[in-house]
C-alpha cells in the first residue's frame, strides 16, 4: 500500500469514527425543556429505538412528541395523569434514550423532520456566524437563520450548549442560555 493510500485510509477511518460520536444534551437544559409547559416549547435531543426494526434515531424534537409516544407505547389514556407519567419517564431517562415497539408510538415522533444534510447546513451556519445572535433580539438575523430547517437549527443550537426554543406564533427557533 502506498503512502497516499494509507493517508486516505486513515482519514476515512477518522471520519467514520467521528460520525459514531453523538452529542448529548446537558441534563439541566433537557430537564427544563421537559418541564416547560408554555406555548413556546423547548427542543430536546433524544435517541429513539425501534425495537421491532432494530434501528435507532438520534435527533431533536419537542418533548410533547416523546410524551405522546410514551403514552401510546403504554396504552395510556390521553389525560393529565398519563401526561404526568410520561413527563416523569422522560425525566427519569438520564441517557435521553427511549425504546418503542408500538408502531403508533413511533409515529408520534417526527424522526424525518430533517435530513442529516439539513443538520450539517445548520452546523456550518452557526460555525460561520456564531450563536450569539440567536441569544439577542436581533430578529433580522434570527429570521435569516430560520431559513434553514428549523428543527435542524434547534439541534445545532443544542450542540452549542444552549437551549433551543420555538417561538409561539411564528415557529421560529431561537436560543436561550
Amino acid at each position: 500500500m502506498g503512502r497516499h493510500a494509507i493517508t486516505v485510509f486513515c482519514l476515512l477511518a477518522v471520519a467514520a469514527r467521528a460520525q459514531d460520536v453523538h452529542f448529548v444534551q446537558d441534563q439541566a437544559h433537557y430537564e427544563a425543556a421537559v418541564r416547560d409547559m408554555s406555548t413556546a416549547p423547548y427542543f430536546v435531543l433524544v435517541t429513539v429505538v425501534d425495537d421491532a426494526a432494530k434501528t435507532s434515531w438520534t435527533g431533536c424534537t419537542l418533548p410533547r412528541f416523546v410524551e405522546s409516544a410514551l403514552d401510546a407505547e403504554h396504552g395510556s389514556a390521553n389525560d393529565d395523569a398519563a401526561m404526568a407519567r410520561a413527563q416523569q419517564a422522560m425525566l427519569d431517562a438520564k441517557d435521553h434514550l427511549f425504546r418503542f415497539g408500538n408502531p403508533k408510538a413511533l409515529a408520534s415522533i417526527p424522526t424525518g423532520a430533517y435530513a442529516p444534510a439539513d443538520l450539517e447546513r445548520a452546523r456550518a451556519y452557526l460555525h460561520a456566524h456564531g450563536a450569539a445572535f440567536l441569544l439577542s433580539s436581533d430578529w433580522g438575523k434570527i429570521d435569516a437563520a430560520n431559513k434553514l430547517n428549523r428543527t435542524a437549527l434547534a439541534c445545532a443550537i443544542i450542540e452549542k450548549g444552549l437551549a433551543a426554543r420555538m417561538s409561539d406564533g411564528t415557529g421560529e427557533v431561537f436560543a436561550e442560555p
